[in-house]
């Protein structure tokens, strides 16, 4: 990937990086008949949101006074942009835009929560409303996904330069578990 490509590019590249990691994963774990890999991916980015915020404790925790972990939080960050951008290719979605809008709420705490609702929203539409999923899917997930590059850099310090050098490092352990049977 090239140092200093514009967010746009950038994010173009990890699509097509994740492609690749979904092609060696699907490779090795064989879609089984009825699965609904779209919603185990889903719940896969909330566990991920879950442990992001784990990693974050002052902007939750009242009754802690465990301090913040930015690199433990930025790995587990990560994680959950892997699931977004892998979902989005579920639906044959190969790049996402930046709108630009601040989908952010005004706190880091109310933006986590925006975050969950913006997944339920999608899985609502999975469940409740399968025949509008082609149409809409595209606009939630791109919204989800603006929220999300909203939370790192407006609550949680994360750059998009960041973001994106942890992406590449996480996805070369996420080839090489592959490789290796996990």
């Amino acid at each position: 990937m090239k140092e200093g490509g514009t967010k746009a590019n950038n994010l173009k590249e990890l699509f097509e990086i994740q492609a690749g990691l979904d092609g060696e994963i699907n490779k090795n774990h064989p879609k089984e008949e009825g699965e609904n890999r779209e919603l185990k991916k889903l719940l896969a980015l909330q566990v991920e949101v879950g442990e992001l915020a784990n990693e974050l404790p002052e902007i939750f925790k009242f009754w802690s006074n465990k301090k913040n972990n930015r690199d433990k939080a930025l790995k587990e960050y990560v994680d959950g942009t892997h699931f977004i951008i892998s979902f989005a290719l579920e639906f044959g979605i190969d790049n996402l835009e930046f709108t630009g809008d601040d989908y952010t709420k005004d706190t880091a705490l109310e933006t986590f929560t925006e975050v969950y609702a913006q997944i339920a929203v999608i899985q609502g539409l999975l469940l409740n409303a399968p025949e509008m999923v082609t149409m809409m899917i595209k606009d939630e997930i791109e919204e989800l996904f603006n929220l999300y590059v909203g939370l790192a850099e407006k609550y949680l310090g994360f750059t998009w330069d960041e973001i994106v050098k942890a992406y590449l490092k996480k996805n070369q352990e996420n080839h090489y578990r592959q490789m290796n049977g996990y």
